[in-house]
């Protein structure tokens, strides 16, 4: 049983807007002062954070709760300012590469709040943020003191001018109070209007990677998918080889031995030799049948030649666990990508047969347009505690994980002991 629904949408035509322009006009300014009068008041609250925690450093506990309260802040706040980015300014920045735990449970959670700490990703976010806050509140505040200025300076030299002379007050003369309020207009104006070209430049420095940085994560992306799709086709060939031997070979050597019977007694005795070649027909359609699964798992027809919305479906459809699939594509992909996204939910719904003892499940595909990458998710209500071992014969989870390394994606699983079980795949889309 499964139900489908596709979802293909037209991409929206883009308009392009010159970068100097998108860092000046109302949305900029509007965000500068906003991000001002936040900050004004959340510039405490991470400060008040860490004086906590360094203050609790003897009771190490209060400390320990300090750092991952500041972590997490951080993490949420760096997302936020990473959309408010693309909103405000219309940039699509590099995401500089997050390292994530290979761990599971517990340990994946504490080794992941370390590699967050540990990298430079994690302070460049913490440096942007405050120094945007500060940058934000400083230009704001020198805009909101000329107008102050500009407005007040008038009155008082007036009032002053008409004051009685003997009361000793001085200030500028309504000649020269008029002039400045007017200039002082004019660069409240400009630096609400100009200071976010700053803005930008400084989301730019901060949140995306630097050449050195992008060039080194791309030399160890290269490296990983390397050593990912060597793996992967050893883990490949194991598997077609115990495939060929567990199922295939047997049949084929007992359509031998039935056939070699037959033919001892064809003389003697024709009709068991009949029966005996019945037997070997029967033996034959079998192995063609556990021949063409093998093959299935190398290339499966379906796949090039109607593509992965019609290749899901027929997996779905012959799934023992009730799937519903929800697909929504806009093209086609590269061969290598349709492909790894086929495999991942194949063997993810082979493993709910085997193991969950679900009820259902769910397959997810989804194509970001925005990052060009496609994501694959597949639920299923069963028990949980699946994983990736090192095991010679658990070899399913670790090779998906392998594969979908060599396509230079990142696999994930999440399987509590009581279920569900969620694994995931996010495969990059471009050329």
């Amino acid at each position: 049983m499964v139900a489908v629904a596709n979802r293909h949408a037209e991409p929206a035509a883009e308009t392009t807007t010159p970068p100097a322009l998108r860092r000046i006009g109302l949305v900029p300014s509007a965000s500068l002062i906003a991000g001002a009068v936040i900050g004004a008041v959340w510039l405490w609250l991470p400060i008040m954070i860490v004086l906590v925690g360094i203050s609790s450093i003897p009771s190490v506990i209060g400390f320990v709760l300090a750092l991952i309260v500041f972590v997490y802040l951080m993490r949420g706040v760096g997302w936020l300012e990473r959309r408010r980015s693309e909103a405000v300014f219309s940039m699509n920045l590099p995401v500089p590469a997050r390292k994530l735990s290979h761990y599971t449970g517990f340990q994946r959670w504490l080794h992941q709040l370390w590699l967050d700490i540990s990298t430079a990703r994690f302070w460049k976010g913490c440096a942007h943020h405050f120094l945007r806050m500060v940058y934000d509140l400083a230009t704001a505040g020198l805009a909101f003191a000329l107008l102050a200025f500009a407005f007040l300076a008038p009155a008082a030299a007036i009032a002053v001018d008409r004051s009685d002379e003997n009361a000793g007050l001085s200030f500028l003369s309504p000649a020269l109070a008029w002039p400045l309020a007017t200039i002082a207009v004019a660069a409240a104006a400009a630096i609400v209007v100009f200071a976010p070209i700053l803005d930008a430049e400084i989301d730019r420095w901060l949140l995306s990677r630097s050449p050195a940085a992008e060039l080194q994560h791309e030399v160890n992306a290269l490296a990983d998918a390397r050593l990912g799709a060597v793996t992967s086709a050893h883990t490949e060939r194991h598997r077609i080889e115990r495939d060929l031997h567990d199922s295939v070979q047997p049949r084929l050597v007992s359509l031998a031995m039935t056939i070699g019977l037959a033919q001892t007694k064809l003389d003697t005795d024709p009709s068991a030799a009949k029966t005996l070649i019945a037997e070997a027909h029967d033996d034959a359609k079998a192995a063609l049948v556990e021949l063409r699964n093998v093959v299935r798992g190398i290339a499966p027809t379906i796949l090039s030649d109607r593509g992965l919305d019609a290749a899901l479906s027929s997996v779905a459809q012959r799934a023992a666990v009730p799937t519903t699939l929800d697909i929504d594509l806009h093209k086609r992909l590269r061969g290598e990508v349709e492909s790894v996204a086929y495999f991942v939910v194949a063997e993810a719904l082979t493993n709910v047969a085997k193991h969950a003892q679900a009820s259902r499940a769910v397959v997810t595909v989804r194509l970001d347009q925005a990052e060009n990458k496609l994501h694959v998710s597949v639920f299923d209500d069963g028990r949980g505690g699946a994983q990736i071992t090192d095991s010679e014969t658990a070899t399913g989870l670790r090779g998906l994980a392998e594969r979908v390394r060599a396509a230079r994606g990142t696999f994930t699983i999440s399987s509590p002991a009581t279920g569900p079980t969620i694994v995931t795949a996010v495969l990059p889309c471009a050329s």
